[in-house]
């Protein structure tokens, strides 16, 4: 027997961008930053409303994802690697794995080649992974982030803007980012925030803005050891 409600949730899922939870970035794009050598951050995050690439409970409901991931210094080479999942009682995993190295080939700005989605268990249920090239300019007034992302049919440009603020004494990164959807056919508009609550907890939120389909909406928490503080982003 067909399990529908089964081949609608993998169809809202297979709508979007599939860049998945932990790779440092914006919104729904990855960046050519990663995170501090040794450092591990875990992270917690829920998507509510309209398909979106964390909805795997489907649309309309509430999905829940933990993630950590980390970084390795070997100069001039910098690599992040982590992982994430979906939980819950319906639709738990599969485990992605998702890693990029980085390179600063001139001043202010960076490179990366990454990986996400490389689904660990259940692979029959999981997309082919998400390979992607980024890189970013700090303007000191604005930061510029463009690349690629290759994934069967699901094809990408990836653009962002992002700014860091003081807002009592603490740092607010106001972003916004730009990506494909269904095979190059569509647009999602993405604008976001992250507000370092301390040196180690991490709030962020953004909205989903499709060209078609509901709004959707991200919130998402990262703690990082009480050794190794969570770095803002420079502009």
């Amino acid at each position: 027997m067909i399990n529908k409600p089964r081949i609608l949730t993998l169809a809202a899922f297979a709508a979007v961008s599939s860049v998945f939870g932990t790779p440092t970035g914006l919104n729904n794009i990855p960046t050519a930053e990663t995170i501090d050598h040794r450092t591990v951050a875990v992270q917690f995050f829920s998507s509510f409303g309209g398909s979106n690439q964390f909805a795997t409970s489907g649309p309309g409901k509430t999905s829940d994802w933990v993630g950590f991931k980390t970084g390795w210094d070997f100069k001039p080479l910098h690599l992040e690697w982590g992982l994430d999942s979906a939980l819950g009682t319906g639709y738990s995993g599969p485990l992605l794995f998702q890693t990029k190295a980085r390179i600063q080939p001139w001043e202010d700005g960076m490179f990366a080649l990454g990986v996400a989605g490389v689904a660990l268990t259940d692979t029959r249920r999981a997309r082919d992974p998400f390979t992607y090239a980024m890189m970013y300019h700090d303007f000191h007034v604005v930061r510029l982030h463009a690349g690629y992302g290759i994934q069967t049919h699901g094809d990408s440009y990836l653009f962002g803007v992002d700014r860091t603020f003081q807002v009592s004494n603490r740092n607010l990164n106001l972003n916004a980012d730009l990506v494909q959807s269904r095979n190059q056919h569509g647009l999602i508009t993405a604008i976001g925030a992250k507000y370092f609550l301390s040196k180690h907890i991490v709030f962020e939120g953004w909205a989903n803005f499709p060209d078609r389909d509901r709004v959707s909406l991200i919130a998402r928490s990262t703690t990082s050891s009480p050794s190794n503080p969570l770095r803002p982003p420079t502009s």
